[in-house]
């Protein structure tokens, strides 16, 4: 079993409060995260969220001594199961050695950005067998899944095809809040103008992310997902959630070994004179669909995200 250096030891690659840095490193890293909804931290491994099911009814009454109508309002529970990322990053002993390298700045940005493309893909896209099966569907399927599809060239322009793509979520009574896109979509985005003559799309100005008519519009990065699949996901991003079950920790080691999912022996650390830094994060995300005034269905067909697709 390897062995777990002491926090005094370590403090030369670790600083601390490092946890909670990572963590916003990745929430900036992961375009999921920056659009949906944090939840409050798990205390287990499981929670369930409660979606209202059947809402309050109001009328009238008619007249003096009227009956007033009886009401009711029920609840369902989704279950939201934390599921474990983990990232080990080897460095040889001779480029810690060197006290100019400022090796824990190396290291941390590549640690947010494989959590944060980790947590997208199977969020957008799916289809990782270890990750918890009581996950929900990827958000990509389950719009297609419930017909919430609108194919590129369907308008004049990619413009008419962002507004029926918003359109789709619309009738529906959602309120579109984000789009995560494709890096591919900026070319024809970028020259579209109004009847005015005014850009459509805006790009990142400081702070403010970029928008496509004032929704917030933000690109994955290159092999998030596949043209093949999407170009384009709109939602009503307040019904996508996600929750922390801890802090990501993290621990340095100088003995033991990497192995590949076949069980090889990628590197020896001992022997190879190496140290490897680890990091594991557990989180949990759910997909809530909860009734609506103008949205009554209890069959529940009705879906908060809408995908535009090449064909």
């Amino acid at each position: 079993m390897a062995n777990i250096l002491t926090r005094a030891n370590a403090q030369v690659l670790i600083p601390p409060e490092v946890s909670k840095e990572i963590l916003d490193g990745v929430r900036k890293q992961s375009v999921a995260m920056a659009l949906m909804k944090q939840l409050p931290n798990m205390s287990t491994s499981k929670r369930e969220q409660p979606v209202l099911t059947m809402l309050p009814v109001a009328d009238f009454v008619n007249g003096d001594s009227g009956m007033k109508v009886t009401t009711n309002a029920a609840w369902d529970k989704k279950t939201m199961v934390a599921g474990e990322i983990a990232a080990v990053v080897p460095v040889p002993q001779a480029v810690l050695d060197d006290s100019d390298y400022d090796l824990w700045g190396q290291i941390r940005p590549l640690i947010e950005e494989q959590f944060g493309r980790v947590f997208d893909r199977q969020v957008f896209t799916g289809g990782n067998p270890k990750a918890p099966a009581e996950w929900p569907a990827a958000l990509i399927s389950g719009a297609a899944a419930a017909g919430n599809v609108v194919t590129l060239g369907t308008g004049i322009d990619v413009a008419e095809d962002f507004n029926q793509l918003f359109a789709v979520l619309e009738q529906d009574s959602y309120s579109v809040t984000g789009v995560a896109a494709q890096e591919r979509l900026k070319v024809l985005l970028r020259g579209l103008r109004n009847t005015q003559g005014d850009p459509i799309y805006q790009p990142v100005a400081g702070a403010t992310p970029a928008s496509v008519y004032s929704v917030p519009t933000r690109f994955v990065p290159f092999g998030t997902w596949d043209a093949a699949t999407a170009l384009a996901l709109a939602g009503d991003w307040n019904n996508a959630v996600y929750a922390m079950r801890q802090d990501i920790t993290i621990q340095k080691f100088d003995t033991g070994v990497i192995s590949d999912d076949d069980g090889k022996v990628v590197y020896n650390l001992l022997q190879q004179d190496m140290i490897a830094v680890r990091a594991v994060m557990r989180l949990a995300w759910q997909v809530a669909n909860p009734i609506d005034i103008d949205r009554q269905d209890t069959a529940r067909t009705y879906y908060p995200f809408a995908v535009l697709t090449n064909s």
